[in-house]
């Protein structure tokens, strides 16, 4: 992917986040706007930093590190500290990205390491939620509304009191930007059909998930559809389809890989989630196969350059008027013949050349003067 459009992806994702931004907002208080702004500007602080350091022309166009942190900060629940934010993105940028070469080449999603980040350390903060319409301090996140997230419900194996609908809007405890399903829902598919990005890695990956929910419900003794509800529609199971398995810098860029990627972190999302011990297994499933990103790559590329390399050997069987490119043993045979020729040709004017002495010279010359005297 060239850098054009690598910066025009950036830009469009970091518009396709600011509708979960206002949603949040909305549900949990203005202090979503401070802590997207903090991981923003942090992100921001670190690739100046690093430039800086480097002796290097900082990319004002390059807005990767940006979108990573407003994708991670969307994660998290609405009370978390700013330092865990703070810690989180200057990690994630600074070690994954610039650690590997920086813009373009990192190998790690940084959304997603962010959180890894996070959850590791920080398990008692990442994974809580907050009721919907709870007084959130705005500096200090101290609420008295932290409750368990609708995922960690599920986890245990329990039953979320939610419908349907309020499961779609996100009217439940969970993350401030990453439950508003209806929203990610129509953001994706305004995203496919103007195709800023793909359908195969996220309709590869929600396939995976669906398929392994109805053959595995984790809530038992509930209704097959019912327990593939919950799990479809809590989680951050959508929000990493649309925004963390899209980024162009670790996804492949053969459509076939991009479905073998998106099956193979669908499986690796759900086992985390069924076998893990944090609620959001998604994050740690990115991090694992965008390791196996080139293998994915190199693999379908070489089954697409050996069905070419097939099809060229059958070409001239098949079309035998095609012009092919090979010699003709008529053409082979003629050009010897000339070789030949020249070859005899040089041997004869070797071979006739002689060096011829005074003496015989002189000789040639008074026969020819005799010859002109008798001729008289």
């Amino acid at each position: 992917m060239t850098n054009i459009q690598r910066k025009n992806h950036d830009r469009y994702m970091l518009l396709a986040t600011v509708p979960l931004i206002a949603c949040g907002t909305v549900l949990y208080s203005t202090r979503v706007l401070l802590l997207c702004a903090v991981a923003m500007l942090t992100a921001k602080a670190v690739d100046v930093a690093v430039s800086m350091a480097r002796h290097e022309e900082f990319d004002y166009t390059d807005h990767s590190s940006e979108l990573s942190a407003v994708i991670f900060c969307l994660m998290l629940p609405v009370n978390i500290p700013v330092y865990i934010v703070v810690v989180s993105v200057l990690m994630a940028v600074l070690v994954g990205k610039h650690f590997f070469g920086g813009k373009d080449v990192y190998p790690f999603n940084l959304a997603a390491l962010a959180m890894c980040c996070a959850a590791v350390n920080w398990q008692d903060k990442v994974f809580v939620a907050v009721t919907p319409f709870s007084k959130v301090d705005f500096w200090s996140g101290y609420t008295t509304g932290a409750t368990v997230t609708t995922a960690g419900i599920v986890k245990n194996g329990g039953v979320p009191a939610h419908d349907t609908l309020n499961l779609l809007l996100g009217n439940h405890p969970g993350s401030m930007g990453s439950d508003f399903v209806l929203v990610i829902l129509v953001t994706g598919l305004f995203l496919i059909i103007t195709k800023k990005i793909t359908w195969h890695i996220p309709v590869a990956f929600l396939a995976t998930c669906t398929a392994i929910a109805l053959a595995f419900p984790r809530v038992y003794g509930f209704p097959r559809l019912e327990s593939l509800q919950l799990e479809l529609l809590n989680g951050v199971v959508l929000f990493t389809a649309l925004f963390m398995l899209n980024e162009p810098t670790t996804t492949p860029t053969n459509p076939k890989a991009k479905i073998i990627y998106g099956i193979m972190a669908g499986a690796l999302g759900m086992a985390f989630r069924y076998f893990g011990g944090f609620e959001f297994g998604s994050c740690f499933a990115v991090l694992l196969v965008n390791t196996m990103d080139g293998v994915i790559e190199r693999f379908a590329s070489g089954e697409d350059k050996a069905a070419e390399n097939s099809k060229a050997e059958k070409q001239p069987e098949e079309k035998p008027g095609k012009k092919v490119y090979q010699a003709h043993p008529k053409i082979k045979k003629d050009t010897l013949d000339i070789i030949g020729e020249a070859e005899d040709s040089i041997d004869e004017v070797l071979y006739s050349t002689r060096t011829i002495s005074i003496d015989e010279i002189l000789r040639a010359e008074a026969e020819l003067n005799k010859s002109r005297k008798d001729g008289k």
